[in-house]
């Protein structure tokens, strides 16, 4: 048995339980829903007007909009005290905009 397996499996458990990992999952959860919200408004406004800038408006409106909703959920207490400040049309364009949020099971 080798004593440096226990050490690197408490390293390793101690890191996942941390803040770094809190911060990394979050920081993950921002950013694919961004990409996904991105590409698939782009993608599909692309689609039906075949105008680049317009589409990627849209996605760019898009990822801003589920990045923000996210933030809002966070329940980590990573972000508890920050100040943010959005335009007022951004929180008026996530009430307009039907969200689905999916959250899955821990284990």
């Amino acid at each position: 048995m080798n004593p440096l397996d226990a050490l690197a499996t408490f390293v390793l458990g101690r890191i996942e339980q941390g803040v770094w990992s809190q911060w990394l999952k979050f920081l993950f959860e921002l950013l694919f829903s961004a990409v996904v919200s991105f590409l698939f408004i782009c993608g599909s406004v692309l689609a039906t007007t075949r105008s680049p800038s317009v589409a990627i408006g849209s996605g760019m409106v898009m990822a801003a909009i589920a990045m923000t909703t996210l933030f809002r959920r966070e329940k980590n207490k990573l972000t508890k005290g920050m100040l943010v400040v959005l335009p007022s049309a951004e929180a008026a364009q996530e009430i307009a905009t039907d969200l689905q949020t999916i959250q899955k099971p821990e284990k």
